[in-house]
């Protein structure tokens, strides 16, 4: 059963005192820590890395019971936490210069942002909740009416137009079911452009987007003017007046983008909660992706280690969802239509319209719920500047809803789901603590500033122990989804371009744009990303980091302790550095239908004068894409390139299919045959049973997300990240010795040719 408790009621003498229970628990803390700083420093250090051993002593022996568990380290690293920074705040900050000390509060403000950050993520993290599907009888005649909105701006129609077919594929009763397709790329001032080509472009895809409506049998809405972006787009269709045709009014609405394709049982696994409960505005599901983010392709990573969104949607949204703070991701989204109607349709104010309408209804008393089954199939970037732009959008997107929103002067929430908004927000603020982090060596090594006060000894009782702890617990709650230094290395790769976002909010919170993530972008040559070159900076000061070290350490050998910090910060650092290298060389990727690995059986029929024949093998497919699929036959056979054959299967759910391929290539795999084949089309109907086949079945995506959610070891995940990064830097360097000799080629042919003809002249 799905929770229904009002937040307000839940937790009342949390929510009626909390500010006693926050100061005694404060207080406590604060006079242990003050009681064992006070002991000599091998106390200090033995009772540290006691805690250590501990934690990782009870991580290994408390398997089973995972939550009482995670409440002991918790607590453990709490007390660390406080323990260090009782440390830092009395012995640490040491006045030198005026410049200096700005940089020590600097550093030391990035700190205490990192630990306010993890005591609210521990918060957040603490219970997380697993909803249950609600069954739904699809005879009632009650059922909720639907309405599904596919807004779409400037991505290709064939990716509408597999959402739209998906879509209209969907469990569910025809007459209450109405699908929308939302052309912001075809609206009359986009076809009355003073640029004929632009204008041509336009007028195209609103007659494409319009034929393919009809065929579909979906409707077609456009608007008179862009404005407001997507919301601006999504509330003309529900409540404006210019298409001249009737605005939807079920009582549900699913939003999707339109490179967000559902399965068949969407709708079937969703619409249940609302039933069950009158008070849901808002049912979110994960967005899963079938194609590698740039971090996962550049680095290679995509076969073996989740991606960036599943820590999100398998961990933080269901530590959300226990407080009541599961909030709207944009799409893969049903939202009941009457509390819309009271946040007059999707909020605007901010360029994160999803999370800033979700938290006005939150505020109105309304309940929102998370399911963590994946049944919407979507597009990362494929580029690592389009991937900046986007989380670059979410960045002040949040910053604005601090600022114009801000959730701890809601008086309508809850005192939990204010905690869980806050961090949600203050997480954008990574990229200025991240780089203080970065440039703290260096400001000794280069400038002679020293930020950070104290001793190796001390280093090994203080910050080293509470790092090895946050580490323990950080592999217990998230380690089947994030993987070691993978955190790091994405907060890293991020930051150098989320603080000139972030500081142009905070000068100006109404200034920021909503800007459209590209999607089914391909690049045929390895290429250095346009973004690189603040990286190829740091590599220079982090080169130089050793002998400058060295040098000082000759001139001043009583400096050996800070030295010796700052090299080890500066090296960690290094290591990070070369793998954001290798994450802005961006790989080639031709294949616009993506792949994802796949094992199922299915049968094979050769044809014969391009007709069906009794004649079947048996197999497996290794992989399938939009374009086609990969087969491994059980023994020999003798199909070749250029046969066609028909393929039959069976999905999770017992639907059979048959679909009809052309064998493209043919191999021989430890004696048996493996078939590379294209999907081909004899009329509508197939092209419907082969969308319904790749993207109909919601297991196969929690198949693929669940298997490889390996927890692993901290040792075996530094090797890993490092023999990804070696690969990569060796990849890279070959490439940029190979694209500098044919520039330079090109420069001597060139040379060479102007010499020939002043001679000949």
């Amino acid at each position: 059963m799905g929770k229904q408790e009002d937040p307000d009621t839940r937790f009342p003498f949390l929510d009626n005192n909390w500010v006693l229970i926050t100061l005694t628990g404060i207080a406590i803390t604060i006079l242990l820590t003050g009681i064992v700083t006070y002991f000599p420093l091998k106390i200090q250090a033995t009772m540290a890395w006691g805690l250590v051993l501990i934690a990782i002593f009870l991580k290994k022996r408390l398997v089973r019971h995972p939550l009482f568990l995670q409440s002991i380290l918790m607590a453990i690293t709490i007390f660390m936490g406080f323990r260090y920074f009782y440390f830092r705040s009395t012995q640490t900050l040491v006045y030198t210069s005026p410049i200096a000390f700005i940089f020590v509060i600097a550093l030391f403000s990035a700190e205490l942002y990192a630990l306010v950050i993890q005591l609210l993520g521990m918060f957040v993290n603490s219970m997380p909740m697993h909803r249950k599907i609600q069954p739904v009888d699809l005879d009632d005649p009650d059922l909720p009416t639907v309405d599904v909105l596919i807004p779409t701006y400037s991505e290709p129609e064939q990716m509408v137009a597999i959402t739209a077919s998906s879509c209209s594929l969907f469990d569910y009763p025809k007459d209450k079911l109405n699908i929308y397709i939302l052309d912001d790329g075809g609206s009359l001032q986009k076809r009355n452009d003073p640029n004929p080509e632009k204008a041509a472009a336009a007028t195209r895809r609103h007659e494409t987007l319009k034929t393919l409506a009809e065929f579909l049998e979906v409707e077609y809405r456009t608007r008179a003017k862009n404005y407001s972006a997507k919301a601006g787009n999504i509330n003309e269709a529900l409540y404006g007046t210019s298409s001249g045709q009737p605005n939807p009014d079920s009582d549900l609405v699913v939003i999707l983008d339109c490179d967000h394709v559902p399965t068949r049982d969407f709708l079937r696994n969703t619409v249940g909660n609302f039933i069950e409960d009158p008070k849901l505005f808002l049912l979110q599901t994960p967005h899963f992706f079938i194609n590698p983010d740039p971090v996962e392709r550049n680095l290679n990573t995509r076969k073996y280690s989740p991606g960036d969104n599943e820590m999100f949607y398998c961990k933080v949204l269901p530590g959300l969802d226990f407080w009541d703070a599961a909030f709207f991701c944009g799409s893969a989204a049903v939202l009941r239509r009457k509390y819309l109607d009271e946040s007059e349709g999707i909020a605007g104010d901010t360029i994160t319209e999803d999370a800033e309408t979700a938290l006005f209804l939150h505020g109105k008393g309304y309940n929102s719920a998370y399911i963590d089954k994946p049944m919407v199939c979507g597009l990362s970037p494929e580029t690592f500047e389009d991937f900046i732009i986007q989380r670059n959008r979410w960045a002040q997107g949040m910053i604005q809803i601090l600022l114009l929103k801000n959730p701890i002067f809601n008086k309508g929430l809850s005192l939990v789901q204010k905690i869980c908004y806050l961090n949600t927000c203050a997480f954008w603020f990574f990229g200025l603590a991240r780089f203080m982090f970065m440039i703290a060596p260096f400001l000794f090594l280069y400038g002679d500033i020293r930020v950070y006060h104290a001793t190796v000894a001390q280093c090994f009782s203080y910050p080293i122990p509470y790092l090895a702890v946050s580490t323990v617990l950080s592999h217990l709650v998230f380690g089947k989804v994030r993987h070691p230094f993978f955190s790091v290395l994405y907060e890293m790769v991020l930051s150098l371009f989320n603080i000139p976002a972030v500081l142009s909010v905070l000068r100006s919170p109404h200034s920021p744009t909503f800007a459209v993530t590209p999607k089914g972008k391909s690049t045929d040559v390895d290429r250095l990303s346009g973004l690189a070159y603040p990286f190829y900076i740091l590599l220079i000061l982090f080169i130089f980091m050793y002998p400058v070290a060295l040098f000082k350490l000759i001139a001043t050998p009583g400096i050996w302790e800070t030295v010796a910090i700052s090299v080890a910060w500066g090296t960690y650092n290094f290591i990070m550095l070369l793998l954001c290298l290798v994450v802005v060389w961006e790989k080639k990727q031709i294949r616009k239908a993506h792949r994802i690995k796949v094992k199922e059986k299915v049968e094979v029929f050769p044809r014969s004068d391009d007709k069906k024949t009794s004649s079947m093998m048996t197999g497996y497919t290794t992989d399938i894409s939009e374009g086609g699929m990969g087969i491994i036959l059980d023994s020999a056979s003798t199909i070749s390139q250029g046969d066609h054959v028909d393929i039959k299967t069976t999905d999770s759910k017992g639907k059979s299919f048959c679909l009809w391929a052309k064998v493209q290539h043919t191999s021989d795999r430890d004696g048996k045959r493996f078939l590379g084949c294209q999907f081909q089309y004899e009329d509508e109907l197939s092209f419907y049973n082969t969308i319904d086949y790749i993207y109909g079945d919601s297991n196969r995506w929690d198949n693929y997300w669940k298997n490889r959610q390996i927890n692993i070891s901290y040792y075996r995940g530094l090797t890993y990240i490092l023999k990804r990064g070696i690969i990569g830097i060796w990849g890279q360097t070959k490439g940029l010795r190979l694209k500098a000799m044919q520039t330079l080629q090109k420069q001597l042919e060139g040379g060479c040719n102007k010499i020939r003809a002043f001679f000949t002249n």
